[in-house]
């Protein structure tokens, strides 16, 4: 398994888009802190897997846009995109 080692630069990217991504970045945090408190370290598709797991457990219309968007930008950032 693939350790993501950019983590830290994933949510900086987030983080950096202001208030455009204010509740995804919330999101993006509580999960790689989650995933850091159980396994020790954080990979991209442990973060991908946390965050389908998060919209299948919520009937929350709004959650679920919240969650749906984080997992698009999350799925769309690499560790080679030169924004990074």
């Amino acid at each position: 398994m693939q350790q993501l080692s950019e983590e830290n630069e994933v949510f900086e990217h987030f983080a950096s888009a202001g208030d455009l991504y204010a509740s995804e970045t919330e999101v993006l945090g509580a999960v790689i802190r989650k995933i850091t408190a159980q396994q020790g370290f954080i990979t991209k598709k442990a973060i991908i897997l946390s965050l389908l797991a998060k919209m299948e457990a919520t009937l929350d219309v709004v959650e679920q846009d919240i969650l749906r968007k984080t997992l698009e930008l999350v799925v769309g950032i690499t560790p080679d995109d030169p924004d990074l």
